[in-house]
């Protein structure tokens, strides 16, 4: 085959190509078909494109703001369908394989993608976002990386994550185009998020630090203590009792943000915008230095809980945001995705993915290209980087750890694939 015939194959999509396009997104919207309305949780009001929301990131809202007019909260979980089959589709052409289709949709299914691609959120950008990074190598980088940085730009950490890939990039695989794409996506991340900021939310606290803080005194609670006795601000003392009580309540015990608990208990007098202000700096270096070995056990542990046997999901039955009255309708509404039977199978599925990685791992380690092992040592370190930034921010939400899942799935399927030609990066 000539170069001017692979180039034009490789701008014409197959009919193979197609089908597990269609076939993927209909088994990722699965969750949500069943469910008879997406899956929602608390922020994904904030995400569904009815508008930005001080509270959390806005890029996802101004995005979508269109399609929800067209297809309400369906609007997002379609586009995340959409996306994250397409992301499969182009990892397949990046290394020019041609995996079974089963075996895609078996390894998406395994990395648990079906229950946030069919939900109101955007923990389902991550994967495609490095996708698109990774298509640097052959797509020109400054525009796959603007596109990953509009991705990555829907949640506080894109562009942390996006300079840990331009970090990788570089020790692994000296590939300046991925770096590149890496560092615009960065760019694009950060700077969008800051033009969203000033737009929408001149006057409400970012909660940079806040987030941290929280994180800390919730493990640590006399941290809060030690503030308001540093401080002498009467909302601290009284935000300190309030966590004393919360303390009490073993339901909260695995929280890392009760701080939304004192804003909703004070009705809104515990000042974030002060509290991100004066407050949240003091009790981060304070944590430091009062008892830190506590602290970093806290953090192991919830590090080490996102492998564990029990698996935590948001879709709760009751919520307390204004949700459509198809909500109530839903299988969600009724407990469904909370009930034992739903976390023992999503826990099962988990477990498949870490398996299959490892098996295909062992069988196809030793006779993968040095091109495919830089790519498999970069997903799994960047899988380490996403949950250990969570565990030591945010403490044990499971879906953190899950939105990363995909990358151990595509891992598993280049190698389990390598018997086709794999192109260099």
């Amino acid at each position: 085959m000539t170069v001017a015939m692979e180039h034009q194959a490789a701008r014409t999509v197959s009919a193979r190509e197609i089908g597990c396009f269609l076939l993927l997104f209909v088994v990722l919207l699965g969750p949500a078909l069943i469910n008879a309305f997406p899956l929602v949780m608390e922020d994904s009001i904030a995400y569904s494109g009815q508008g930005p929301h001080w509270m959390r990131g806005k890029s996802a809202a101004v995005l979508v703001a269109l399609p929800y007019r067209l297809a309400g909260y369906w609007a997002l979980p379609l586009i995340n369908c959409a996306m994250n089959a397409a992301a499969w589709i182009l990892l397949v052409r990046i290394f020019s394989i041609r995996p079974n289709p089963f075996l895609v949709l078996l390894l998406a299914c395994v990395s648990l993608q079906p229950l946030y691609a069919s939900a109101v959120l955007v923990d389902a950008w991550f994967f495609p976002a490095v996708v698109l990074l990774l298509s640097a190598g052959r797509l020109p980088p400054v525009f796959v990386g603007a596109l990953a940085g509009l991705l990555l730009s829907s949640h506080g950490s894109g562009h942390v994550m996006a300079c840990v890939f331009a970090i990788l990039a570089a020790g692994l695989c000296r590939s300046h185009r991925l770096v590149l794409a890496a560092l615009v996506a960065a760019i694009i991340a950060f700077g969008f998020n800051l033009l969203l900021d000033s737009a929408y939310a001149t006057n409400q606290p970012r909660l940079a630090k806040t987030f941290p803080a929280a994180r800390a005194f919730s493990v640590q609670p006399e941290l809060l203590a030690r503030e308001a006795e540093r401080s002498g601000d009467p909302m601290m003392a009284e935000a300190a009792g309030i966590l004393r009580e919360l303390e009490k309540d073993p339901a909260l015990s695995a929280r890392r943000d009760l701080f939304w608990d004192i804003w909703k208990q004070t009705e809104g007098r515990f000042d974030l915008a002060k509290f991100e202000q004066e407050h949240a700096g003091s009790i981060i270096r304070d944590a430091f230095v009062y008892r830190p070995f506590g602290l970093l056990l806290s953090i192991g542990k919830d590090y080490t809980s996102f492998y564990g046997p029990d698996t935590r999901l948001d879709f709760q039955p009751v919520l307390s945001e204004p949700f459509p009255s198809g909500f109530d309708a839903s299988l969600q509404a009724e407990g469904f995705f909370m009930g034992p039977a739903v976390r023992h199978v999503a826990t099962a599925l988990r477990y498949a993915c870490y398996l299959t990685f490892l098996v295909s791992l062992w069988f196809g380690w030793r006779v993968a290209p040095a091109s495919l092992r830089k790519v498999i040592a970069g997903a799994v370190l960047l899988l380490i980087a996403n949950d250990a930034m969570f565990a030591i921010l945010s403490g044990p939400p499971d879906r953190y750890h899950h939105r990363a899942l995909p990358l151990l799935a595509a891992a598993a399927l280049l190698l389990l694939s390598q018997r086709r030609a794999i192109k260099p990066l």
